[in-house]
């Protein structure tokens, strides 16, 4: 008879995964849903098991619906008013990606831009990477604790002058004030980011550049230093404003003005109004730092609230007329001559490339693709090329009179760069744009074109600055574009030699001229703000940008002017539009004084909130985008 196999009796044993924790057991999260219509915040129960993990600022996944999501721990609580929670599933990550500070900033920025936490988040906090924390896993927590500091921050503007070099005098503030805290320097431009981290390493600093275009590893590992306390000096672009330093006590924004410290993603925040945010949130000294201020930071300065440094200035300065069109007048050649002479010239152009647009010699039909792009002629060696469909060929020939003869329409720095180069030969020739970078210029009496911004470092400076088609700069149609125009001359004029001199293709009476010839623009951001106040335009006011369906547009505009007249919104509240877009949309603006911005923001909310309840058609919406002129 064969016996039975021995069975040994199992004893399970509870690993605490459905039990809560003892400690704090109810855990406050940021749950990315992904649906703007619903709130953000959910209580979760904090298993036995996950108890030491599940920290502040840590990342979690949860069972959201159905669906597991990932969402972050914002508080550790003893009881919740909901009943039946569910349990945390995993912690995502060991380390606290966010600290407190950086979360009350998420909320705030959040609130302000009518959007969800977790649109904010995926800005802030890099892509995982899972082998990145296996360095960084156990090391001590930073201490969260608010650093005490005093109630009334510094908040200023410095001014950079001809001849200082911007990322030097950047890199000697922050070696002067990392000893007194962490510090966040947050530039529009990876080369700006490379400039200024060359100039901080010959000044023996150690920092971590938060930047999207790094490697995944190398951003996360970067990011994951300064989330531990690892690194407290931090600098990069953008979403670098986010970053979790610990006791941050120092913040600087280069060029606040610049369209790429616009994040394009929704809800398109801006990182001059999110660094004012974090500077009044957490008590922390903050200086803008640029060639000219934006609008919006030359309402703040007329209202003193931020003041103006920087060092006296004065450059000589000439403007020169054009009279029939032409590129260089006839005045403008002797002094660039002798300024060749002495050594290398800068051209600023405004645009890159050999043409906007062409048109027909003979009908003056603008060329259009078949396609309906329109069609613009890269050079001699690429030829006519369609702005839409990037079709390419040799020949074009007009499609309403079939003539072959093209007028360039816009002329950019390829083109130019033909003109200049025959109107003074003998001279090496640089062209620099954001396409084709050219960093340095060490030949002696070179001329260097280059598109705003983009302009090579020589050696010494440059003998002359000329500024092109100084008119077509201010005149773009977009709001910014004065803004603009005035960073980039500001910018190059600041790129002259002791001896250098700047000159100017505007008209005379052009008030840029003198604000160039005492480095001071205080009259002209004046009548710049005048003109703004009395058409009720940013930054007096707040806009917001909504696209809908087209049927939906005049339902919501009634109803908004019923809000306006039953006092649920305020009486500034301004609406411009609809117009009309490609397809089935329409685009509507609406506008509020500055200091009702967020009623009109909240209501937005609700009513965008209802429609998704309701299940129907949510607008898109942008609060103060960089500009009004184009769709979002």
């Amino acid at each position: 008879m064969t016996s039975a196999p021995l069975r040994l009796r199992v004893q399970k044993v509870d690993r605490g995964e459905n039990q809560a924790s003892a400690n704090l057991p109810v855990a406050r999260l940021w749950v990315d849903t992904g649906l703007s219509h619903l709130e953000p915040t959910y209580d979760y129960l904090v298993p036995q098991s996950l108890d030491s993990h599940a920290a502040v600022g840590v990342k979690v996944l949860v069972d959201f619906s159905g669906r597991k999501v990932d969402a972050f721990v914002v508080d550790r609580l003893s009881t919740s008013t909901v009943g039946n929670l569910k349990f945390i599933e995993k912690v995502t990550s060991p380390v606290p990606l966010l600290t407190r500070e950086v979360m009350e900033l998420v909320a705030a920025v959040s609130r302000r831009w009518g959007s969800l936490p977790s649109e904010i988040l995926a800005s802030a906090i890099p892509p995982r990477v899972q082998t990145s924390e296996k360095s960084v896993a156990d090391l001590p927590q930073p201490d969260q604790s608010v650093v005490a500091r005093g109630k009334n921050p510094s908040h200023a503007f410095y001014l950079f002058t001809p001849g200082e070099n911007p990322y030097q005098t950047m890199a000697s503030w922050v070696k002067d004030r990392s000893g007194k805290g962490g510090v966040l320097v947050v530039l529009p431009e990876l080369r700006e980011v490379n400039s200024l981290a060359q100039a901080m390493s010959e000044l023996g600093l150690v920092f971590s550049v938060l930047d999207a275009s790094l490697p995944r590893s190398t951003r996360y590992s970067n990011f994951l230093k300064v989330a531990t306390g690892t690194s407290s000096i931090v600098i990069g672009t953008r979403s670098a404003i986010f970053a979790p330093v610990v006791n941050l006590a120092t913040l600087v924004v280069f060029r606040e003005g610049s369209e790429s410290h616009y994040e394009r993603r929704t809800p398109g925040w801006n990182v001059r109004d999110v660094a004012i945010i974090r500077s009044q949130l957490a008590s922390i000294d903050l200086t803008f730092a640029g060639f000219s201020p934006s609008s919006e930071l030359s309402l703040l300065i007329e209202e003193e609230a931020i003041a103006v440094r920087g060092k006296r200035g004065k450059v000589n300065a000439s403007s020169f007329s054009q009279q029939h069109g032409e590129l260089l007048p006839d005045r403008i050649f002797t002094p660039i001559r002798e300024a060749l002479k002495r050594g290398s010239v800068l051209f600023l152009v405004p645009r890159k490339g050999y043409s906007q647009a062409i048109s027909c010699s003979s009908c003056r039909n603008v060329a259009l693709c078949q396609c309906g792009g329109r069609i613009y002629f890269g050079g001699p060696d690429k030829g006519y090329i369609c702005s839409l469909c990037s079709s390419t060929t040799s020949q074009w020939s007009c499609r309403w009179c079939k003539k072959s003869r093209a007028n360039l329409l816009g002329r950019g720095n390829l083109r130019f760069a033909q003109e200049i180069g025959r109107a003074f030969p003998g001279h090496a020739l640089f062209s620099s744009d954001a396409t084709h970078v050219v960093d340095e210029v060490t030949s002696p009496h070179s001329i260097v074109l280059a598109t705003a911004g983009m302009a090579p470092i020589v050696d010494g400076g440059y003998e002359a600055v000329i500024i092109l088609e100084g008119d077509n700069l201010f005149s773009q149609l977009d709001l910014r574009a004065q803004e603009r125009a005035r960073e980039a001359i500001m910018q190059s004029a600041s790129l002259l030699s002791a001896t250098g001199k700047a000159l100017i293709v505007v008209d005379i009476s052009h008030p840029i001229v003198a604000g160039v010839s005492r480095w001071n623009l205080s009259p002209l951001l004046a009548r710049e703000l005048r003109e703004r106040e009395q058409t009720q335009l940013p930054p007096y006011v707040h806009a917001v940008v909504l696209e809908f369906e087209i049927s939906e547009s005049a339902t919501f505009i009634s109803g908004l002017k019923s809000a306006i007249s039953q006092g649920r919104l305020p009486e500034s509240v301004r609406v411009l539009g609809p117009t009309r877009l490609d397809g089935e949309l329409s685009r509507v603006i609406v506008t509020v004084s500055r200091n009702q911005g967020q009623e009109l923001f909240d209501f937005l909310v609700t009513y965008r909130r209802k429609r998704g309840l309701a299940k129907k058609s949510i607008p898109s919406m942008r609060i103060d985008p960089y500009t009004l002129s184009h769709s979002l």
